[in-house]
């Protein structure tokens, strides 16, 4: 599939789930066990305690809604063949990124080297978010029309307060982890589709962590900004937000957005109260706020 391919504007949606034992709730290594043969809907993840679901192309939030509970429905019933749950949070909250496994598989083995010391602090999940967009240079358009509302996104999904059994001080401890890659933040600037090919050239640019990127793969703008949630119908939400960004943005040729003002608008709203989920998680504390997101992942 490339660009055109599927309807404009329509949607796809990407969320990574924890695998947790069903007793104590700690991250459990049984994604190859759950998912033994990975395919379109359903993945494995880098780490071992991991799984992707993936919706199929969705005209709108409520399609998407339809999909991800679906989803969750099936992976938490796979996993509870082996004594085992799913938890959907941007973080485990007591969970320690350092112990995690990685899923045995070439590609991860490779990637876990690549990554070296900045892999302990990846034990995190997103919420990814695909926009269907008509041709590449669109797609460039509204990337560079959405960049500045991302960090309004980043705040009102923030859902990862807790890293290895502490309050981190962000909301969003995801996303400050995710700096820790070389390519975390935003993208560099793009002002024709030859400076795309130039720069992924040799790349596998499905490798590259940017908060927001071109999927020339699947036709789409693929904003990867926000943290998992928690309650799948705010998964929706979010997804319509920026589906309506993306809308908008597409519109019109916008001037490359400050990349250092972006930076610190990101820091600020990872670190700020905005969203619900990670105040929810703050309210309750540790360590009764595990049971309350494992128990709300299928709510």
């Amino acid at each position: 599939m490339s660009f055109g391919q599927s309807a404009p504007f329509s949607l796809g949606v990407e969320e990574e789930l924890f695998l947790v034992d069903a007793e104590t709730l700690e991250p459990v290594p049984l994604a190859r066990v759950v998912v033994p043969e990975p395919g379109p809907r359903i993945k494995h993840e880098l780490f071992a305690s991991v799984v992707e679901i993936t919706t199929p192309v969705c005209a709108d939030a409520g399609e998407v809604l339809e999909e991800l509970r679906r989803l969750r429905d099936e992976v938490a019933a796979r996993a509870a063949e082996h004594g085992a749950a799913i938890l959907a949070a941007g973080t485990h909250p007591t969970a320690r990124g350092a112990e995690e496994p990685v899923n045995d598989e070439p590609l991860y083995r490779k990637i876990a080297a690549q990554l070296g010391p900045a892999l302990a602090r990846q034990f995190v999940c997103g919420l990814h978010v695909h926009v269907a967009l008509p041709d590449e240079e669109t797609c460039l358009r509204a990337l560079e029309g959405v960049l500045p509302s991302l960090p309004e996104v980043l705040a009102l999904s923030a859902n990862s307060p807790f890293v290895d059994g502490a309050d981190s001080g962000f909301r969003s401890a995801r996303a400050d982890a995710l700096l820790a890659l070389p390519s975390g933040g935003a993208p560099p600037v793009f002002r024709s589709w030859a400076d795309w090919e130039a720069r992924t050239a040799g790349l596998d640019y499905r490798r590259l962590h940017w908060d927001v990127r071109p999927h020339p793969d699947y036709g789409t703008l693929e904003v990867r900004i926000a943290d998992q949630q928690t309650d799948v119908r705010r998964s929706a939400e979010i997804a319509e937000r920026i589906q309506l960004l993306v809308r908008s943005a597409a519109r019109e040729s916008h001037e490359p957005y400050d990349r250092d003002l972006y930076a610190e608008r990101r820091a600020r709203a990872a670190s700020e109260p905005g969203g619900p989920e990670a105040e929810r998680q703050l309210e309750i504390g540790l360590p009764g706020v595990v049971r309350d997101l494992a128990e709300r992942s299928l709510a």
